[in-house]
């Protein structure tokens, strides 16, 4: 089964990838920064029971690169069996300090993340 996990360099992201790796699942690993993906990637492949991992760096809350990285992700490990949209870290921002800017930033991370993909 090809799994594809969003926000997987990072908390519930990476915690689903290790379980499903010791099942043997294959898995495209999604967000944003490579270095922390790929540490996801190594500390799991020794467990990873013959699946392959695919690692994707890739910024969710661009709507027209959301697409994108599907494509990859089959053409590298077929279709795509289940989606995990656990994308989604914001700044934070005490309340006197929000701005217009910064409320989009954060909606951009934590809703549109999920809708683009």
């Amino acid at each position: 089964m090809h799994v594809a996990i969003t926000g997987a360099s990072s908390g519930i992201g990476a915690s689903l990838a290790r379980e499903l790796a010791r099942h043997g699942h294959s898995l495209t690993l999604v967000a944003r920064r490579q270095d922390r993906l790929r540490a996801v990637a190594d500390e799991i492949a020794p467990a990873a029971s013959g699946a392959k991992v695919r690692v994707v760096p890739w910024d969710l809350s661009d709507v027209k690169a959301a697409a994108g990285w599907v494509d990859a992700a089959e053409d590298a490990l077929g279709p795509i069996d289940v989606l995990v949209s656990s994308a989604g870290a914001a700044r934070r921002s005490p309340p006197d300090e929000l701005t217009p800017e910064k409320w989009r930033a954060a909606m951009d991370a934590k809703f549109f993340a999920y809708i683009n993909v």
